[in-house]
């Protein structure tokens, strides 16, 4: 039956107060394994491994209530994975306070040369809304993280689909800032080794400068290499990759025919490209409530636009490779009471279109913000193709 514990005797264990046992105890994390006759708690060897963890996750900067939910959760993440998340977190609240402290900086630079308050105030409203507006894939790349309650994450996600083995070659054709390695360092297994490309010397730098800060954290042997160049003009390498990375590559490519030929003849014989594409979903989610409250604003071009651009593009994968298998992420966007924020996404990622009926926003924003006074903030899915490409 293994050795048992009371509560004080697995608090001094592990170093914390009997009351911190009984306390978990009632908030349901840490559960007696069993009872003496006497009415008190017992608990065994794996009791000790939980409660080093609820400790563990608590200095980490966890709630009670998200170690609650994840301790609930049948996720199998191991304490490395749900550290390394935890650390990323804090460094992405980090990088927000340090943008807010650039923003106070140059606001009080332009308030020591003005001598009104109307001036100072007219000039750091305009600062303020300049840093807002500098990056609006940041943006978009915000909104999906701050209203979507899905329970996986997409890169995690793309990460299983992409199937990595050890000693695997990978090339990641628009690495971008690499969120997708990033999001999942630990789990890389031994000995791959990543070819990151982009043709913006920022990002590259950006991820080059991580990797050097963090590689002591991946497996062994695991290498990244750094190219910055242009992959449609001067092509790839001349050896073979085991996957081959596009995500969220082809809306920047002109002639996607010429790269994707390049991408096939680079694969190894086993090999497969993963290919991301733009969701859809939300744009037919909104249109919807347009529609429901008889705003005057249509999104059916746009949609119809953006659903002949998906068919076109795997109708390219399909003339390219032999055999292409297509998934989707679903994701669940929730918490949304403000219109606002469903047309501001309309105005940041499709000024065209809002240009187009921008009279008509106004009041199309009032309509919906009074629809959700009365049934609650719109739940609305969002789908996001990707596809798997082998040349057998």
């Amino acid at each position: 039956m293994g050795e048992r514990y009371t509560a004080g005797e697995l608090a001094r264990r592990v170093g914390v107060s009997a009351r911190t046992v009984r306390f978990y105890d009632k908030k349901e994390l840490l559960k007696p394994v069993a009872y003496t006759e006497g009415g008190y708690r017992l608990y065994d060897s794996r009791s000790v491994l939980l409660l080093q963890k609820i400790k563990l996750l608590q200095y980490a900067g966890l709630s009670l209530e998200q170690i609650s939910r994840m301790m609930a959760s049948e996720s199998e993440e191991s304490v490395t994975e749900l550290l390394w998340q935890q650390k990323l977190l804090l460094e992405q609240k980090r990088n927000q306070m340090n943008q807010v402290i650039e923003s106070l900086e140059d606001a009080l630079s332009a308030c020591g040369t003005l001598e009104t308050e109307h001036e100072r105030m007219e000039s750091v409203l305009d600062i303020l809304h300049v840093k807002d507006m500098e990056a609006p894939f940041d943006y978009r790349y915000g909104f999906y993280e701050n209203y979507s309650e899905n329970q996986q994450d997409c890169f995690g996600w793309v990460y299983d689909q992409l199937q990595v083995l050890p000693g695997a070659a990978v090339l990641d054709m628009g690495s971008g800032h690499g969120n997708l390695w990033i999001r999942n360092w630990t789990r890389i297994p031994e000995g791959v080794t990543v070819t990151a490309v982009d043709k913006r010397n920022s990002v590259i730098d950006f991820l080059e400068q991580f990797y050097l800060e963090n590689k002591k954290f991946l497996q062994r042997n695991v290498k990244f290499l750094f190219q910055r160049r242009d992959l449609e003009r001067s092509g790839i390498q001349s050896e073979k990759y085991d996957r081959i990375v596009a995500n969220h590559l082809w809306d920047f490519i002109a002639d996607k025919d010429a790269l994707m030929e390049k991408a096939k003849s680079a694969l190894g014989q086993q090999g497969f490209m993963l290919s991301t594409y733009s969701s859809y979903g939300f744009l037919e989610a909104v249109d919807q409530l347009l529609g429901s409250v008889a705003a005057g604003v249509d999104l059916t071009g746009l949609i119809a636009g953006r659903d002949l651009e998906r068919r076109r593009f795997e109708e390219k994968l399909r003339a390219h490779f032999t055999k292409v298998s297509r998934g989707v992420f679903q994701s669940r966007l929730t918490g949304i009471a403000d219109a606002g924020v469903l047309t501001g996404y309309i105005q940041n990622s499709y000024p065209g279109e809002y240009a187009a009926h921008e009279p008509m926003w106004k009041e199309a924003t009032r309509k919906i913000d009074q629809q959700i006074a009365r049934e609650g903030a719109p739940e609305i899915r969002t789908y996001m193709p990707l596809y798997k490409c082998r040349q057998i």
